[in-house]
């Protein structure tokens, strides 16, 4: 399994110490988690103090500075893997995070009715949730997860998660 973190300027809106403080803490437990050979990050330009911050992770290119593009040149680049796509803003819990890759399908979180900023996507669909993201550049995460479901008749689990869109939190309910 391979881990997708995925940071756009948006982020940046409460301060990059407080982003990257965040981002941190959710390092160190994906390193306890998953392992340290399996994090990737798609960044655009405005990250470029992470490589040296943060040299143990896989730097890909999100040169259109959006999560659906960023998600895709990462999904593209960890083909054959099952791949765990986290939103760079969120805050994880080991004992939530072990519960949502527990699950059999495609898996993604939902906030009232958003996208939470996590998903796990399955080896065997990644080809599809690439083609979907290809189909939605320009709208947003959840409706290339919509498009999956819908166009690719793949088995999709839309769970809703506690916390707010603000400070997001994986809490499943």
């Amino acid at each position: 399994m391979k881990v997708l973190l995925l940071l756009y300027s948006d982020l940046l809106k409460e301060g990059k110490e407080k982003l990257y403080s965040r981002l941190e803490k959710n390092l160190k437990l994906i390193n306890k988690v998953i392992g340290i050979d399996n994090i990737y990050a798609s960044v655009s330009v405005h990250f470029k103090d992470l490589f040296e911050r943060f040299p143990e992770v896989c730097f890909i290119n999100n040169v259109r500075d959006s999560s659906v593009f960023g998600a895709y040149k990462g999904l593209r680049k960890l083909r054959g893997n099952d791949v765990l796509i986290i939103d760079g803003g969120i805050k994880l819990e080991k004992e939530h995070l072990l519960q949502f890759l527990s699950r059999v399908h495609v898996t993604v979180g939902m906030i009232r009715e958003k996208w939470s900023g996590i998903a796990f996507v399955k080896m065997r669909d990644v080809d599809y949730m690439i083609r979907s993201l290809e189909r939605n550049f320009e709208k947003s995460m959840l409706d290339a997860f919509r498009t999956l479901k819908e166009t690719y008749s793949i088995a999709a689990d839309f769970v809703e998660l506690t916390g707010s869109l603000e400070t997001p939190l994986l809490k499943l309910k």
